[in-house]
């Protein structure tokens, strides 16, 4: 049965480069492009898809949201899920405390599956981030990330959650990010051509270790988003993770 998903933010990067990934998903339609009104009133509809800044009133037309936006517009369409009992991806980061729990208490009602990242690499390397943490507990650790000059968030979601990783293996608090008594020290870079690269250092006096992650395409984003998406739609009421769907396959 063919999965027709609905994409919040549909003409930017995330969003078109999901819409183009779609091809290549057997039993997959991008049915609704959710935008902001003036991105809508400039472009025509086509036969196969629908373009709206109105996602609520299209309920029947999608199983599923993809949503790669901004906190404040993921909020809204979590609003819009709830009324429609519509289960979401969402891969928007930079929420305050008070918007993730609002979205923990969403996820009570639908299936909300919420990942900083959406590439099965990176997803991958947290397990091996967490045994290198515990394993060089004395080690001080560095997190790089560079991304596309219109990221607004410093660091990165993908960044901040490496960060979690560590420190709970560790058995300690990440804290305040922006604080000089974080335990991890943070680098963020913004370049115009950049898609992502992360690499933590773990360092001491006589030696460092590097992993690095460098997205070349954002297709790897787009599939994971998709592919997440098809599984969320089966789930129950819950907040899943990226790693939930990978343990589940």
């Amino acid at each position: 049965m063919t999965c027709n998903i609905a994409i919040n933010g549909f003409f930017g990067r995330m969003g078109q480069s999901i819409f183009e990934a779609s091809i290549n998903h057997r039993d997959v339609r991008i049915s609704v492009g959710c935008d902001v009104e003036e991105k809508i009133s400039s472009t025509q509809n086509t036969k196969d898809l629908i373009l709206t800044s109105q996602l609520q009133q299209q309920s029947d037309m999608f199983d599923v949201v993809i949503d790669f936006t901004l906190p404040e517009s993921s909020i809204e369409v979590i609003k819009h899920c709830l009324v429609t009992n519509k289960p979401i991806t969402i891969g928007t980061t930079g929420f305050t405390q008070e918007q993730k729990k609002f979205i923990k208490e969403a996820s009570k009602k639908i299936p909300i599956l919420i990942a900083p990242n959406m590439s099965q690499g990176v997803n991958t390397s947290l397990d091996s981030l967490a045994s290198m943490a515990k394993s060089l507990r004395d080690y001080s650790v560095n997190i790089k990330e560079i991304h596309h000059v219109n990221k607004i968030d410093a660091p990165s979601g993908t960044a901040i959650k490496m960060a979690e990783v560590i420190c709970k293996s560790r058995g300690i608090d990440l804290g305040d990010v922006k604080s000089e008594a974080c335990p991890i020290k943070f680098e963020s870079i913004r370049e115009r051509t950049e898609i992502g690269t992360h690499e933590v250092i773990f360092k001491n006096k006589s030696d460092e270790i590097r992993l690095i992650h460098i997205a070349k395409d954002r297709s790897i984003f787009a599939d994971g988003a998709i592919e997440t998406a098809m599984w969320v739609k089966n789930q129950k009421a819950g907040l899943y993770t990226y790693n939930d769907y990978m343990v589940s396959k």
